[in-house]
């Protein structure tokens, strides 16, 4: 029986292959056959086509939320990367986890062997222009400048406008002639020369909590005016210190 050509190949190929079973990491084995692709880290021939990789390799697996880190991630035992992070709008580099610790930036870590490496990001808590607002709240949720207190302009500062309702990028919503009245108490009692004296409240008139200390008495009466917002009953005395 004739053998074809095809299949004497295909037996000349699979003779020429001994693969033991794979290890942790295999190498690549390529051929002049666009249609052999072998992995395994030993291999016998007979073919001088037959091109061997026996290098081993570790590999870094890097976790990023809300940033990137540049660095390779294939590397041959004992080989070093520098790795850098860069966080995304908003956010800031604070600490690596996992493979590394502390915040070095960029870090040199030792591939010796496969490790997993976490980059940490955190929302950027900074406030240059002090209005209020910090540049995550700006850049990501109000759009406004971190660098400038009035965004759009109007005379208020961007935190204000946010506390009060309003737009901090928009110069025809503002807080101006904004008003809120509350209530408060008037307080007057006597008070002598060379004396002071201490406003003190309560809710239950068994519990005394300070309001106000160090007053300086003037020899006659002294007025003071406490607010009630948000307190539905409060009482108070004022006592010589």
């Amino acid at each position: 029986m004739k053998i074809p050509p095809s299949i004497r190949s295909l037996a000349a190929l699979t003779a020429a292959l001994f693969l033991p079973v794979p290890a942790a990491h295999a190498t690549v084995v390529s051929a002049d056959s666009p249609d052999t692709l072998v992995e395994t880290r030993w291999v016998q021939s007979d073919s001088s086509n037959v091109l061997i990789d026996t290098r081993d390799y570790t590999f870094l697996t890097v976790i990023a939320n809300h940033g990137t880190v540049d660095g390779a991630r294939q590397f041959t035992p004992g080989a070093s990367v520098i790795l850098t992070p860069t966080p995304d709008l908003g956010y800031l580099f604070n600490k690596w986890t996992g493979a590394a610790t502390g915040n070095a930036n960029p870090l040199t870590l030792l591939m010796d062997f496969d490790k997993t490496l976490t980059a940490v990001f955190s929302p950027d808590s900074r406030d240059p222009d002090t209005d209020g607002l910090t540049n995550f709240q700006e850049l990501l949720t109000y759009l406004t400048n971190p660098n400038l207190a009035d965004t759009d302009g109007d005379g208020f500062a961007d935190g204000y406008e946010v506390t009060q309702g309003f737009s901090p990028t928009s110069d025809t919503s503002s807080p101006d002639t904004r008003m809120v009245a509350y209530t408060a108490v008037e307080i007057r009692f006597g008070a002598g020369v060379g004396k002071t004296y201490r406003i003190e409240s309560s809710l239950d008139l068994e519990t005394w909590t300070p309001v106000e200390s160090g007053i300086a008495g003037n020899g006659g009466e002294i007025t003071r005016f406490y607010t009630t917002q948000a307190i539905p009953k409060r009482y108070f005395r004022a006592l010589r210190e």
